[in-house]
This record gives structure tokens, sequence and C-alpha cells, in this order.
């Protein structure tokens, strides 16, 4: 099944980055709101991970509006956590991605007429310069997800959280909404390159209020998410 699921992975992956990453370009061009490009941008994450020969279940996504501004802070263990949180989402996400990704032809196209937001981690400017554009998505009715890990964790377990998208979330003053997310590090670890045939279970927590926190309150808000979406993680383990 493992050698089954890289080859129908792969021809996911390529279907996806193809035919849908093409189509979200036509709609993103029509439209911003995403009424078009986000069906297209779920099917894109649909194919990927029927490639996977994956399944998805999924609680607690109903807490998420249109128009109604969020940040979505999720778990980060593999490459398969995007288009797992993508084919599930049913509002639009705008997320913060590495610049390369920007330069892979259609997909990266795709993702700036969607107002993806790219970042150059090795330049700090360039990275505050991103957070205020999340900013300006926010405060235009848009639901942003960050990996507040910053990077895939290398052991399964929740790792150190970067304060970038928390100094984000004061400045807009929005709901963080945490979520746990579990199976997809089984489908394709860090460092892997093969698929293997999973089941992704996706819990979203209770939003958290910031409205009204200063950034002296940062450390504490950061606690709190971290105890929330690790009871995510553990309801999804036992779901």
């Amino acid at each position: 099944m493992r050698m089954i699921a890289t080859i129908t992975g792969y021809i996911g992956v390529i279907v996806a980055n193809t035919l849908f990453a093409f189509l979200v370009l036509v709609c993103g061009l029509i439209e911003s709101h995403g009424r078009l490009w986000w069906r297209m941008g779920r099917m894109w994450g649909r194919t990927i991970m029927c490639g996977s020969l994956s399944r998805i279940t999924v609680e607690g996504m109903d807490k998420l509006e249109w128009n109604q501004p969020a940040i979505l802070m999720a778990n980060h263990q593999s490459l398969m956590d995007v288009p797992a949180l993508i084919s599930a989402c049913p509002v639009p996400l705008r997320f913060v991605a590495r610049k390369a990704v920007f330069s892979v032809p259609i997909l990266g196209m795709a993702m700036k007429a969607t107002g993806q937001i790219s970042v150059d981690r090795t330049n700090r400017e360039r990275s505050i310069e991103s957070l205020n554009q999340a900013a300006d998505q926010i405060s235009n009715g848009r639901t942003v997800l960050v990996f507040p890990e910053g990077t895939r964790s290398k052991c399964g377990e929740i790792g150190p959280f970067k304060k970038g998208g928390f100094m984000l979330a004061l400045k807009a003053g929005v709901p963080i909404i945490p979520v746990g997310v579990f199976g997809t590090r089984g489908i394709v670890p860090r460092g892997g390159w093969s698929f293997r045939p999973g089941r992704v279970r996706i819990v979203v927590g209770a939003p958290i209020v910031t409205a009204g926190l200063r950034v002296e309150d940062r450390d504490d808000l950061m606690d709190r998410v971290r105890d929330s979406m690790k009871a995510c993680v553990e309801r999804a383990k036992s779901s």
C-alpha cells in the first residue's frame, strides 16, 4: 500500500498543483472574496489527500464564519497539514508561506492572486512587513492561518512557539482559534518523500479573545493557546 499511496500521492500533487491551482488562479483574478476560488482551493487540498489514500474527520469547524476576522493557529507536523486544513475549512484562509513557494509555476501565481502572504525568513524587516500584510488581511474580515511553531515538529510533539503570530493577534485584536491536527505525520513525516495511507483528525477549539489585551499579556496568551491546542490534539488522537 505504501508504494501505491506514493504513486497516487504524487499524481494527486501534480493534478492539484496544475489543474486546481490554475482554476484557483483564474477564479482569484475574477473575485477576491473567495466564493469561487475557495471552492477550487478546497478541491486542491482534497485531491492531495485523496491521492495519498487518506481520509479526514473534522470536529468544530462550525466555529468559523465568513467575514468574521480570526487567526487560526494549528500545530505543525507535516507538509500534509496545509492540504488537510484547506480541504476541511469552510471559509477562505490566507496564510504566510515561505518566499520560495511563490516561485512554483501556477501554484505561486494562484497564491498571489488570492492574497496569500510571502515571508522571507532570512530578512527580519521583510518578515515584519509580512505580518503587517497579514494584519491588513484580518482588518478586511479575513481568516489567517498561522503555525505558531514556525516549522514542522521533529518528534510529533508541539514545539516552542514563535512570537510573531501572537503579536499579530494583539495588534489586530481578533480571536485566536486553536486547532489540533493529528495523523498527517504518519502520511508524510518531516524529511520523508513517500506517502502512507492514513487518517487525519482535526479538532477546532473554542476561540480565545484577544481584544483589550496588551503586549504585556503576550506570554500568558501563548500559554493559553498552547494548553488549548494540546487539548485539541489529545482529543484528535482519541477520536
